[in-house]
């Protein structure tokens, strides 16, 4: 029962972040600054919240995945970016940290460029039935 209460949370959460993102794109009409405003709301509640359930040792898995991988994720995964970052800068591992952030930020941006240049080429065919 225990991983069907961490889905469960998830799937809920998810929702909750969705929303939540969707609402926060109709308050803030204005594009790109919207998706910064989601991004370092999620990057900060993210390294809150992580910091606060390791400290406390008092938030249960359910609610450490519904919050962190559920709400969070549904927000955004920009947040769990920023936070591995952090632990790699913590472990000292610059030059991954830099490979990582970096390969991310471009290979994101790049791959989003070419999904966007092969998703215009050609013709969508219509199925007739």
């Amino acid at each position: 029962m225990g991983v069907f209460k961490q889905y469960l949370a998830v799937m809920i959460g998810g929702a909750i972040g969705a929303v939540g993102r969707y609402g926060v794109s109709v308050w803030v009409p204005a594009d790109p600054w919207k998706v910064l405003l989601i991004n370092w709301v999620g990057c900060f509640v993210l390294g809150f919240f992580t910091a606060f359930a390791v400290r406390t040792g008092r938030v249960s898995d359910v609610v450490r995945v519904g919050v962190g991988t559920g709400v969070l994720g549904g927000f955004t995964t920009f947040s769990t970016f920023s936070l591995d970052a952090v632990k790699l800068m913590e472990q000292d591992l610059w030059l991954d940290v830099a490979l990582y952030v970096v390969g991310s930020l471009v290979g994101g941006v790049a791959l989003a460029w070419v999904g966007t240049m092969l998703g215009r080429r050609g013709r969508v065919q219509e199925v007739n039935s």
